[in-house]
């Protein structure tokens, strides 16, 4: 178990962590919103059509994003550490 204090680095990382996924879910979000703007005899720019009526979806699409995304990248980073622990001991 971890003896240390929590510090800057750490938080500003997990920040991190959280925000650029929550960002790509933002992104994913608004594109499926416009999807109707790429059809024939629409306009891409500015979109023409909109299916979400209010910025709900979007809220609830980049938290839950950012933090299943958070989450995806502390294992990947926790599978590293073991590994690398693991091939410290081998060697």
């Amino acid at each position: 178990m971890r003896k240390t204090d929590v510090t800057k680095h750490e938080i500003k990382a997990d920040l991190i962590f959280f925000l650029v996924p929550a960002i790509i879910s933002l992104i994913a979000v608004f594109i499926f919103d416009i999807h109707w703007s790429f059809y024939p005899g629409e306009t891409v720019f500015p979109p023409s059509k909109f299916i979400f009526g209010s910025p709900v979806p979007y809220i609830t699409g980049a938290f839950i994003g950012g933090v299943i995304g958070f989450f995806i990248i502390k294992l990947f980073l926790l599978g590293v550490q073991e590994e690398e622990k693991i091939e410290s001991v081998k060697g």
